[in-house]
């Protein structure tokens, strides 16, 4: 006989009743190791993303120096010549150490020594100066010498200012020796007062043994000339008198520039001289402007034959120099400066942020310093170098730009160069 089938019974636990706790730390385990692998996913993705690109490569084309055309001065074909513009040094024909007869160009220096005790405002006319019977004495000397001289009188009276017009553009001889004696009492005081003075300056080339550029003893360099020249123009009352062609004076009537060239190719000064030991020499300033700029050069030519042959060729001479300076331009947007190439190809051209240009004498070179920064992307304009050049008047800067994007690559250049970035 069948035994009768006893229905299943399902046993359920107890309404509530929590897993186990080995379940419980096998549960917890996986959702918390699954979040730790998408945390950490999260993670280097982000850092994927925001890693700094890596530093591109970058090749400079500009030159290391600037440039102009050269050109070939006019030198006089005689004598020795030197000359030197401001800021710009020596045009060609650099000043030496060599000594020579420097003849009236002497007279230079008494008119410093005279303003340095009688000092006069630009237009000034100064104490009046009487003259008397030693300088009658000294009129007669000079006129044994056979030296230039202006003619005076006992009791004639003239001013300061007067007095250094026949000096400088008459080159009276007779004026410097009263002008020296009027301001320091006597000869020799003027001659110890000068040689302390020059001493002073640094003008160790220089010897002064009279005040007029008659004694050959009378000594300079063109280095030292030019040195006084500048001195000379340095003060306005004698940079206006040297710069005077002509001028008509109560007491010396019309006294003519020997100097003919003021006011032609921009000379402005500053003295003639010439005796049998010097030659005809000429110590000049010229001033001229070119693309806004004011230029003064300041030159000097000894031992040349005749002033009639000297003077048109130092104008032929300066025309020539004037035309040796031009405007160079050191930058231009449109020239690139270097060349960057990111790691995902992207090139850009790297170009000067606005056009630079300076004055510049013949090929004298402009000295060029390019410095670019640690390049790894961004956009066209964005800053990345300097651009430095150091002109005759100074350090120029320009900032160095981003012709092109160099965009972010994005993030599957970013997943697949993984090495790169962190490389």
């Amino acid at each position: 006989m069948t035994s009768p089938i006893e229905p299943l019974v399902v046993q359920r636990s107890p309404r509530g009743r929590r897993p186990s706790a080995a379940v419980y730390r096998r549960r917890r385990l996986g959702v918390f190791g699954g979040l730790v692998v998408f945390l950490a996913l999260l993670g280097w993705s982000t850092t994927v993303l925001a890693v700094p690109l890596p530093s591109s490569s970058t090749a400079i084309v500009q030159e290391p120096v600037v440039r102009g055309e050269l050109i070939v001065p006019a030198v006089p074909p005689f004598g020795v010549s030197a000359v030197v513009a401001d800021d710009f040094g020596a045009l060609g024909l650099a000043p030496t150490s060599n000594v020579v007869p420097i003849a009236s160009m002497t007279k230079v220096i008494t008119a410093l020594m005279v303003l340095k005790v009688h000092p006069l405002e630009a237009n000034e006319p100064g104490p009046t100066i009487t003259f008397g019977q030693a300088d009658i004495d000294q009129l007669d000397a000079i006129i044994a010498q056979d030296g230039k001289y202006s003619e005076v009188s006992v009791g004639d009276t003239t001013t300061e200012r007067d007095a250094l017009y026949a000096l400088m553009l008459n080159s009276s001889n007779n004026i410097a020796n009263s002008l020296a004696i009027w301001a320091y009492g006597s000869m020799d005081e003027f001659l110890a007062q000068t040689a302390a003075w020059l001493a002073e300056q640094g003008l160790n080339d220089t010897v002064v043994a009279d005040a007029s550029g008659l004694s050959a003893d009378s000594r300079s360099s063109s280095s030292d000339l030019i040195a006084i020249g500048r001195l000379a123009l340095a003060n306005p009352a004698l940079a206006a008198i040297v710069g005077t062609r002509s001028i008509e004076l109560p007491l010396f009537g019309k006294l003519v520039n020997g100097n003919t060239l003021i006011g032609t190719s921009g000379i402005t000064g500053i003295k003639t001289g010439t005796t049998e030991e010097a030659g005809a020499c000429l110590l000049y300033s010229a001033t001229f402007t070119v693309v806004r700029e004011s230029i003064t050069l300041i030159g000097v030519t000894t031992g040349a034959a005749l002033q009639s042959e000297l003077q048109p060729a130092l104008a032929t001479y300066v025309a020539s120099l004037e035309a040796g300076f031009r405007e160079v331009v050191l930058a231009d947007p449109a020239q690139p400066v270097a060349t960057v190439t990111t790691l995902w190809n992207t090139t850009s051209n790297i170009v000067p942020k606005k056009s630079v240009s300076a004055v510049t004498w013949s090929d004298s070179p402009v000295s060029v310093e390019v410095r670019l920064g640690d390049i790894r992307g961004g956009g066209a304009g964005t800053t990345v170098g300097t651009m430095t050049f150091d002109t005759p008047r100074g350090v120029q800067v320009v900032d160095l730009v981003l012709e092109n994007d160099l965009a972010d690559p994005g993030p599957l250049w970013r997943f697949s160069h993984v090495a790169q970035l962190f490389g």
